[in-house]
Formats: structure tokens, C-alpha cells, sequence
């Protein structure tokens, strides 16, 4: 039987552990977008990708995972079914294993493609979490983002 003290302990770590909250809520927003982006042949985590190529390219597969914050073999494995499928392009950098990535004519129009569900997909998402509590999750990533670009 658990003590008052580890009674405590486990109430206080169930009822605020943001560790968990912050992965259900993920679960539950990646959901919302991978229904949605599903009859477009792309799951939300190549699309983060796709798009960040898009809005920073080219740039060097060194620089994406600093960026989102991605540990290489992840990223590897998404950025070679996003090459494979023709959305991307890489080339070597000439720093060894690091590549020089760049998102080709299908990838952007990709991208256009899957924009009317991808605003749907964020609608719900609002709905879900909140407005307060969305535009908080958005300006605390932009930070980190920007931290990915510059640090």
C-alpha cells in the first residue's frame, strides 16, 4: 500500500504530467491530419517535411532535422519515400553522408493539392485543442523553429 508521501507523488504526476498530455494530444491532432491527408497518398509527419523543404530549401538534410528537431534515421526514412514518390530531390552536399535536399515541381503542387484538407484537418484541430491553447502550441513551435534555424 502506497504511503501518503507516494500517494502524493503518483496524484501529482498523473494529474500534470505534461510528458503525457502533450503525446495524447499528438496522437489526437495527427489523427485528425492523416485522415485528412490520406486520399492524398501523404501522412502529416511527410508533409511537415515537404512543406519545411518548401519554405527553407535547399537546404541540407543536416539543417531539416536540427530544424524539426528530428533524430537522421527518422528523417532518412521519411525523406527517401518523399524522393521516391517524386516530391523531393537530393543530391550529395559534399559533407559526407549529409544531403542537399529541394522540393521538386510535384512537391509543391502537392502541397497545393492538399491544402483545402490540410485547412480542414486545422480547423478541427483548433476545435480540439482550443483557440488559447492552440495559438500557445503554435507561437511555442514557431519559437523552436526558430532556435532549429539559427542554433
Amino acid at each position: 500500500m502506497p504511503t501518503n508521501d507516494s500517494h502524493d507523488i503518483i496524484k501529482n504526476m498523473s494529474m500534470n504530467c505534461l510528458s503525457v498530455r502533450i503525446r495524447m494530444l499528438n496522437r489526437i491532432v495527427a489523427a485528425i491530419f492523416d485522415e485528412a491527408l490520406r486520399p492524398h497518398g501523404i501522412r502529416a509527419s511527410q508533409l511537415n517535411i515537404l512543406v519545411a523543404v518548401s519554405a527553407y530549401g535547399p537546404v541540407t538534410s543536416r539543417q531539416l532535422c536540427q530544424v524539426l528537431h528530428m533524430d537522421a534515421s527518422t528523417f532518412s526514412r521519411t525523406i527517401t519515400r518523399l524522393i521516391n514518390k517524386g516530391w523531393l530531390h537530393s543530391e550529395p552536399s559534399g559533407e559526407g553522408k549529409i544531403l542537399k535536399i529541394q522540393a521538386t515541381k510535384q512537391g509543391r503542387e502537392k502541397i497545393k493539392q492538399v491544402y483545402p484538407d490540410w485547412e480542414n484537418a486545422q480547423a478541427k484541430a483548433v476545435k480540439v485543442l482550443g483557440d488559447s491553447t492552440a495559438e500557445t502550441i503554435i507561437a511555442a513551435g514557431n519559437k523552436h523553429l526558430l532556435e532549429g534555424m539559427t542554433g
